[in-house]
């Protein structure tokens, strides 16, 4: 960047009059080193720190002025933060540094978004132009009135638009000489707008509303300068995009440039507040201290709204790399807040908020709870909840029923109006018809709503997108846990006349398929679905696809389901492989019945996922063989063949007589990718 050394400024120059000058400005300000600020009027010195080494000239001044400017004062050092449109100004400012001989540095604003953003939500892309005379040039062949956003001082030059004074709005600095000139021009009444910045998405939409807008016209002035703020406004209000383009220019960043004196940007402060389940009245006291003290406040929809009364630019967000991406765009804010509903440690983005701006490293961090909404709702209903279960529905799948078959009180959190029908959907179709759910919408607020009701009952019933339920569920101390391990009884089971895998054999067999976490597992020939309930109850992160063809098969396997509450066992009517191909890659495969089909049902598979392991049970020689050839036409390990034969015991008189079953052979493989 250069060899200057800190040591060796002692006086800069800083032309300023941007976000990025004032920032200098004051992280410069109380230093060691004499920094003369130059600004155009009076206007672009409003907001530079009062400091004795800080030192403000205000004035327009032409290249030989500036050059004897900073020969008088015996500058080491200037930065120029002038308008990145001001190329005349920069010009002039090089020019004089050259003659000088004095290092000169441009500050260049972060442009990173700004072609991203133009036109977001319109369905079109901007039109870019590189002048003023080229927007009007445009312009002429469109109808519609324009918002042009691109200052005072080129306004004359849309006067050549043949139908100005009906279709062109100006919006300009709140300036009392700027007025005066735009009435000069011919541009007053309720096409001119003075007004001053930042100016937000809303803002920007409203303005384009009032006017009926149909276009935009702004400079590409970077996130500093709100092209983002008017890019999204466009597209939200339907109106089209024409974009000046920023001349190209080189030059270092506002981190660059305060490391040229030995400084680095300031950690900056960040809230993430709990704004409790809605009323402002439930605010802490710490989280309204947040707030006021913060400089720009951050929230989704109905935080954001409930944030108006602090008068402080509000930015409608809630992703996390957004919010981070605004606040680097916008350094301008030392301060910010953002608002989450609830509390921060329950079911809350401040999770993600942490992890993303602790990565990032440039924020100082702070956490301020606030009342959850299972506080909030335990206190309105009496009762404690201590003993309950806690599940979020609310932008995430999680297992329902196998918490409510599990738990006696299960608290859910949910969101939008289907909510509380799928919920209870669920429930019925887990067999859980008995529970009694307690629902909350709106909780804190004017219209809140408290009811209760079966899973029947509600079934109907469309919710606020503000939701909260209660599952009782006052049998499940009654059903079998989750279990550790397999083993189930064979009396567990619902059977009929369906051949069901024995509890020995069942036992070695899943041991050989050797299940992990988030395994998706078919089970082709499923019959009465040992195997497949077996699976599904060790994981609720384990997805099992039972496979069967049978109609008898079929009932008995939708009422093992039922009976265990399995929401991750799925069943699929067909006859393999046929029925496997639009069910997702499986990484296990058990294999109880395969038709004699064995070779296509494995090859079907490997095309799925090329690693897959396999346990089949086979009882026939034939079958035997069948699997054992297979490593000579499919890419698969040589078979590990356990044969089992049990004997169970059956009480005869005093005496206990050991009845033994037909022996099965239990084999197990696993896909093997060719190199």
């Amino acid at each position: 960047m250069s060899c200057l050394s800190v040591k060796d400024i002692g006086t800069a120059a800083l032309f300023a009059g941007t976000t990025e000058g004032r920032l200098l400005a004051e992280r410069l300000a109380g230093g060691p080193v004499k920094v003369h600020v130059f600004v155009a009027t009076e206007y672009g010195g409003e907001g530079l720190p009062q400091a004795e080494n800080i030192l403000v000239h205000e004035g327009r001044m032409d290249q030989e002025e500036i050059r004897e400017e900073l020969s008088r004062l015996s500058c080491d050092l200037v930065l120029d933060a002038t308008h990145p449109f001001a190329r005349i100004v920069s010009e002039n400012i090089k020019d004089a540094c050259a003659a000088c001989r004095i290092p000169c540095f441009r500050i260049l604003r972060d442009y990173t978004k700004s072609r991203r953003a133009g036109g977001a939500g319109t369905g079109s892309s901007p039109v870019f132009v590189d002048s003023v005379e080229e927007a009007v040039e445009f312009l002429k062949g469109t109808q519609g009135h324009v918002l042009v956003t691109t200052g005072s001082k080129e306004l004359s030059k849309y006067k050549a638009l043949p139908d100005w004074e009906e279709r062109i709005y100006a919006r300009v600095l709140s300036l009392p000489q700027v007025v005066s000139d735009c009435g000069d021009l011919g541009f007053y009444g309720n096409h001119l707008m003075a007004m001053q910045g930042p100016f937000s998405v809303e803002m920007n939409v409203a303005m384009l509303h009032a006017v009926g807008a149909a276009w935009m016209v702004t400079k590409e002035s970077g996130t500093a300068g709100g092209f983002e703020e008017k890019a999204l406004a466009a597209g939200q209000a339907g109106a089209g995009l024409i974009v000046i383009g920023r001349p190209k220019e080189d030059g270092i960043s506002l981190r660059e440039a305060l490391e040229l004196f030995g400084l680095s940007m300031d950690r900056r402060k960040v809230f993430l507040v709990g704004m409790g389940p809605g009323d402002p009245g439930l605010f802490t006291e710490a989280a309204r201290r947040a707030f006021e003290e913060s400089q720009v406040l951050a929230g989704a929809g109905r935080m954001a709204d409930g944030l108006r009364g602090f008068q402080k630019p509000v930015l409608r967000e809630y992703q996390p790399e957004r919010i981070l991406g605004f606040l680097k765009d916008h350094p301008e804010y030392e301060t910010a807040a953002v608002a989450l509903s609830g509390d921060t440690g329950f079911f809350s983005g401040a999770r993600g908020l942490l992890e993303v701006l602790n990565r990032d490293g440039g924020f100082e961090v702070e956490v301020i709870p606030g009342i959850s909404s299972a506080g909030y709702f335990f206190s309105r209903i009496g009762a404690g909840w201590e003993d309950v279960c806690f599940l979020s529905l609310h932008g995430r799948d999680a297992d329902l029923e196998g918490a409510v078959g599990g738990h006696k009180r299960v608290f859910i959190l949910c969101g939008g109006s289907n909510a509380l029908k799928e919920i209870c959907e669920r429930l019925l179709h887990a067999g859980l018809s008995q529970v009694r759910l307690t629902v909350g919408e709106n909780l804190s607020l004017a219209n809140e709503r408290i009811s209760e009701g079966t899973p029947e009952t509600m079934r109907e019933r469309e919710v606020s997108g503000l939701t909260v339920v209660l599952a009782e569920n006052p049998a499940a101390g009654r059903t079998l846990p989750r279990p550790l391990t397999h083993g189930l009884p064979d009396e567990a089971f619902l059977r009929g006349k369906t051949p069901m895998t024995k509890l020995e054999v069942r036992s070695v067999s899943l041991s050989k398929l050797a299940l992990t976490e988030n395994a998706v597992v078919y089970d082709v020939g499923a019959g009465t679905g040992s195997v497949s309930v077996e699976c599904a109850r060790l994981s609720s992160g384990i997805r099992v696809f039972s496979i069967e063809r049978d109609p008898e098969a079929l009932e008995l396997l939708e009422k093992n389901r039922q009976q265990f509450s399995l929401s991750n066992m799925e069943i699929v009517a067909g006859t393999a492989p046929e029925a496997l191909e639009g069910l997702p890659a499986p990484t296990h495969v058990f294999i109880g019945g395969s038709g004699g089909s064995m070779g296509r049902i494995v090859d079907t598979v490997l095309r799925k996922n090329g690693t897959a392991r396999f346990v089949a049970n086979l009882i026939t020689p034939e079958s035997l063989a069948a699997v054992m050839d297979l490593p000579g036409v499919l890419p698969v390990t040589d078979p590990e063949i356990v044969m089992v034969t049990a004997a169970r015991s059956k009480k005869a008189g005093n005496s206990h007589l050991m009845l033994g079953a037909n022996p099965v052979w239990i084999v197990a493989f696993s896909g093997r990718e060719d190199q």
